[in-house]
C-alpha cells in the first residue's frame, strides 16, 4: 500500500508538472488583458485584438489608437501613425513570463520591448531603441536622428515603478540649416501615480543643448543642467509636500553673455491632499477651463487656503561673470484664512513669513535703473551693504515686509511693479 502512495505522489507530482505551462499560460493572459484594460484613457484606446495561447507559448496582438483630437492631428500632419498594431510573443515559465514586442505596423522604428512578469504581475521591463532616423514628407523641414536608447524598470500589480533611461543623442536638422543637438539626456524616477499625481521622485538631466546657426556657431547653449521633482504624502495630517530644483552649471547667449552657477529650489509644502489632488486632476483634463470648471474649482481652492499651507522659495542664485544674486523667502498661508474664493483681498493681510536677498555690487551698478532705487532703499535702511554687495533681510507679518528697524511696507508693493509690467506688455 505505501508503494501505491509513492507511485501515486510521484504520478501527480508529473502531472501537475505537465499541466503546469498551461496554468501558467492561463494566468499569463489574464495578466495581459487587465494590464491592457488599464492602458485605456481619454488620450489611448488600447485593445486585445487576439491571444493564441499554446502550451509553452503565446502570440498576442493588441492596438493603441490615440484619441486626443489635438495630438492625432499633430502627428498625421508629421506624417506618423496615429494607430499602433503591437506583436507579442510570451514564453510560459515555472514561475514567470517573458515576453518580447514590436511595432508591426511601424517596422521603420526600431522600439523593442522585453518583460518578465511574475505571477502576482510585478513586471521587469528593458524597452531599447537602435539608432532611427526620421524625415518628414515632402511638406517637412526638419529631419531627426536618435541614437540607440534604453530604458529600463520594474512596475508592481500595486502602481509603485521605478525606472532610468538615457538617450546619448537627439539631433534635429532643420531646412533653413540649423540644428538643435541635445547629448546624454538621462531621466530616473520611483514613486506612484494616485489620482493623476505622482508621489515620489523623479529626475531629468542633459549634458548638453546647443542650438546652432547653419555655419555651426553656437547660438544657444547650455551646460549640465537637471531638474529633480519629489512629492510625499503624510498620512496622519493627510497633506503633500513637493519640491522642485533645477540646477545649470552654464547657459551662453549668442552674444556671449554667460549665466552661471544657477540654482533654484522651490517648495509647496502642507498642502490639503484632496484640494490638491482635484486642482491637478481638472487642469490636467481641461487646460481651457470653462465656467462648469470654474465652479467645480471655487471649493477646492476654499478647502485649500482654509486648511494653510507654505510657498517657499529654500534657494534660488546665479552668476552673471562674476556678478552674484542669491534670494530665498518663505510665504505661509495660515490654517483658518476662509472666504477666499469669494473674497481674494483676504488673503494678502493673512501672510507671514520672511524674505531675504543679496545682490552683489557688480551686479548693482550694471543696471542704474536698479542703482538708484538700492541707494533709496540704503537711506531708508531697509537694504544694508555686506561684503562686497547689498543684502535684504525681513519677516513677513500680517501681509507686510517689517525690518530690522521698524519700518513696514506692504507686501503688494514688490509684486505692484510687475503687475504693471505685464499690464502694459499685454
Amino acid at each position: 500500500m505505501n508503494q501505491l502512495k509513492k507511485y501515486g505522489a510521484i504520478g501527480g507530482a508529473v502531472a501537475l508538472a505537465l499541466c503546469w505551462p498551461l496554468a501558467v499560460g492561463h494566468i499569463g493572459q489574464k495578466i495581459v488583458e487587465d494590464g491592457v484594460e488599464q492602458l485605456n484613457n481619454e488620450g489611448v484606446s488600447a485593445e486585445v485584438i487576439s491571444y493564441n495561447r499554446s502550451y509553452l507559448s503565446s502570440s498576442v496582438e493588441t492596438r493603441y489608437q490615440v484619441q486626443d483630437p489635438i495630438l492625432k492631428e499633430q502627428l498625421e500632419v508629421d506624417g506618423l501613425p496615429t494607430e499602433m498594431l503591437v506583436k507579442t510573443h510570451i514564453n510560459h515559465g515555472l514561475m514567470s513570463l517573458t515576453a518580447d514586442s514590436n511595432i508591426a505596423n511601424f517596422p521603420e522604428f526600431p522600439l523593442k520591448l522585453k518583460t518578465v512578469t511574475q505571477l502576482n504581475g510585478n513586471t521587469e521591463f528593458e524597452l531599447t531603441l537602435d539608432s532611427w532616423n526620421y524625415q518628414g514628407n515632402a511638406e517637412q523641414t526638419v529631419s531627426m536622428s536618435i541614437s540607440p536608447s534604453v530604458a529600463t524598470g520594474t512596475a508592481t500589480v500595486l502602481g509603485q515603478l521605478s525606472f532610468s533611461a538615457n538617450i546619448p543623442s537627439i539631433q534635429l536638422d532643420f531646412d533653413s540649416g540649423e540644428q538643435l543637438i541635445v547629448t546624454d539626456l538621462n531621466a530616473s524616477g520611483t514613486g506612484k501615480k494616485e489620482k493623476g499625481f505622482w508621489l515620489g521622485e523623479q529626475s531629468t538631466s542633459v549634458k548638453n543643448f546647443s542650438i546652432l546657426d547653419p555655419a555651426h556657431t553656437s547660438l544657444f547653449n547650455i551646460d549640465k543642467a537637471g531638474y529633480t521633482f519629489t512629492s510625499t504624502f503624510n498620512a496622519e495630517t493627510d497633506r503633500i509636500d513637493t519640491q522642485h530644483v533645477f540646477d545649470m552649471a552654464e547657459m551662453t547667449y549668442v552674444d556671449g553673455e554667460r549665466v552661471r552657477d544657477l540654482n533654484v529650489d522651490f517648495a509647496l509644502t502642507s498642502l490639503d491632499r484632496s484640494a490638491f489632488e482635484g486642482l491637478v486632476d481638472i487642469y490636467q483634463s481641461n487646460p481651457s477651463l470653462a465656467q462648469a470648471d470654474i465652479n467645480i474649482l471655487a471649493p477646492l481652492i476654499e478647502t485649500l487656503f482654509s486648511r494653510g499651507f507654505q510657498v517657499s522659495m529654500n534657494g534660488m542664485q546665479f552668476k552673471i561673470a562674476d556678478d552674484e544674486f542669491k534670494s530665498k523667502w518663505l510665504l505661509e498661508v495660515p490654517e483658518g484664512t476662509n472666504n477666499v474664493s469669494r473674497d481674494p483681498s483676504v488673503v494678502m493681510p493673512a501672510l507671514t513669513g520672511n524674505m531675504n536677498a543679496y545682490m552683489s555690487e557688480g551686479m548693482v551698478n550694471a543696471y542704474p535703473v536698479l542703482a538708484e532705487g538700492i541707494d533709496e532703499l540704503i537711506i531708508m535702511e531697509m537694504i544694508k551693504q555686506k561684503g562686497e554687495g547689498y543684502e535684504l533681510d525681513a519677516s513677513i507679518e500680517a501681509g507686510q515686509l517689517v525690518f530690522e528697524n521698524g519700518q513696514r511696507i506692504p507686501l503688494i508693493a514688490l509684486l505692484l511693479p510687475l503687475l504693471m509690467q505685464q499690464s502694459m506688455g499685454q
